[in-house]
């Protein structure tokens, strides 16, 4: 009788070199798209109404959550390729808005970020959990959103920046450049024989943790919209923009940061879960009261940096429960994530279609983040 073979580890050695190389490759990316997609909104709201601009992120995340179901049907998918074609994709959306009419550039921009999310962040996020282990995985993921959230305090300055020195289809053209060259790396790092096989099991993650992603992805909706849109009102000097953006991005990754390592020393993941939702709150009712640029500068840098709490913390959960089936817990949460987006969009346009004002988003806001204290 031959014995089966040894099952293999849930997770492999972390290796700390290959982990900063990801975290290289995902600088580079958030730094190309903050620069760039931080103005989307501003832009097409300086030109169309607000509903029509709004579209954009209703396509896009449409487009993400069918992405998702295509790619999870548990057949191997090659890294390299899928993150090529959806850096490739990306870049693509970024030269629509340098060069199409603004109702295109809803649509094609739309489509363009839809397709992406999947295809590279499906197997970036496969990549980057295998170089973790229960000792550091709550702030080596917690590292991640530090990564993309500081190298957003750069990011949308320079783009608030060259908006108004040389106009916007400059700045969107060199985010296309930035995610261009960013694919020629992705293709150099990403070895051809690395592959993933997605499916999606909410069974597994359990309906509680569901909810909290679901939460996340409502609050990352909304606040996709309300932000921008809220900032804009307010002023509309692109360089002030990009320095109110900033803030909030360097607000969010201190808090990343110092909270993620805390945890992997007290050993504890559930006590933040409820603190980044709780302190939230009251962040939520001082933005929808707030009508001048200080008070709701305040009020979104205390929001940006209690929100980032708990959604590092509910992947880190799920990671621990999962991490002998990676592939499922990143398909299953971008599906998740995506199609809360989605449905958060739609309340929002009809919170604004029935009178409702930008800032009453942040109402919603304040009551689908208490989602995220559920995860189990």
């Amino acid at each position: 009788m031959v014995s089966a073979p040894p099952a293999p580890p849930p997770f492999r050695v972390s290796q700390r070199f290959r982990y900063r190389e990801l975290l290289g490759l995902v600088a580079v990316q958030s730094f190309g798209n903050q620069m760039t997609g931080s103005f989307w909104i501003v832009y097409l709201v300086s030109l169309l109404d607000f509903r029509v601009a709004t579209l954009l992120w209703v396509i896009a995340f449409l487009t993400a959550a069918l992405g998702v179901l295509l790619m999870a049907r548990g057949r191997p998918i090659p890294a390299r390729t899928s993150m090529t074609v959806g850096l490739a994709t990306m870049a693509a959306g970024h030269f629509a808005f340098a060069f199409l009419p603004a109702n295109w550039a809803v649509l094609v921009g739309g489509l363009a970020f839809g397709v992406y999310l999947p295809l590279f962040w499906l197997p970036m996020n496969s990549m980057l959990v295998r170089e973790t282990s229960p000792g550091n995985r709550a702030g080596r993921l917690a590292g991640v959103t530090a990564t993309f959230t500081t190298v957003a305090v750069v990011a949308p300055v320079l783009g608030g920046y060259l908006a108004v020195t040389v106009g916007f289809p400059f700045l969107f053209s060199l985010g296309g450049l930035i995610l261009a060259a960013n694919l020629i790396r992705a293709r150099r790092l990403v070895p051809r024989e690395e592959s993933f096989s997605y499916v999606i099991n909410v069974r597994r993650m359990g309906s509680r943790t569901a909810l909290a992603f679901a939460g996340q992805g409502g609050v990352d909706g909304l606040l996709s919209v309300a932000t921008p849109l809220g900032s804009f009102l307010l002023t509309r000097d692109s360089f002030a923009l990009g320095l109110l953006f900033a803030l909030f991005s360097l607000a969010a990754g201190i808090a990343a940061v110092v909270l993620g390592q805390v945890s992997d020393r007290v050993k504890a993941r559930s006590p933040f879960l409820l603190l980044g939702p709780v302190l939230s709150v009251p962040a939520c009712l001082l933005a929808f009261v707030s009508r001048d640029l200080g008070s709701f500068a305040f009020a979104i840098g205390w929001l940006s940096m209690t929100a980032v709490v708990a959604p590092s913390f509910i992947y880190t959960i799920l990671v621990d429960r999962m991490e002998d089936s990676i592939p499922a817990v990143t398909a299953t949460r971008e599906f998740i994530l995506n199609t809360s987006r989605s449905v958060a969009l739609f309340a929002g346009l009809l919170v604004l279609a029935f009178g409702g004002d930008v800032y009453a988003l942040y109402l919603l806001v304040g009551g689908v983040i208490l989602l995220e204290a559920l995860a189990k």
